[in-house]
């Protein structure tokens, strides 16, 4: 019961880091949908900052995602671990550039 909750609570972390990357830009938008700076390195930092923030929601979503489909293996967890244990020993996405 306990990890379920604490995967949850990492889930939802991770999920409303995410959400505020994305209305960080998009508070930063005009009436004409085009974001404003002002200067060039505030827009890097700003950025810069979007990304890193976006990026560390969806690692911690994942993250308790995994956590929880490992506690829940004999049921359904495998459905959710197969894919991960294909990414991690092959590292191919079938579609994707070469």
């Amino acid at each position: 019961m306990m990890a379920e909750i604490t995967a949850a609570l990492i889930m939802l972390i991770g999920a409303w880091i995410f959400y505020r990357s994305r209305k960080r830009a998009f508070d930063r938008k005009n009436a004409f949908g085009r974001e404003i700076f002002n200067s060039y390195s505030g827009k890097l930092m700003h950025k810069t900052i979007d990304i890193s923030m976006a990026l560390f929601g969806g690692f911690l979503t994942l993250t308790g995602l995994i956590y929880l489909a490992i506690e829940h293996q004999d049921s359904w967890g495998w459905i959710v671990l197969l894919p991960v244990a294909y990414l991690f020993l092959v590292g191919y996405i079938p579609g994707g550039r070469r």
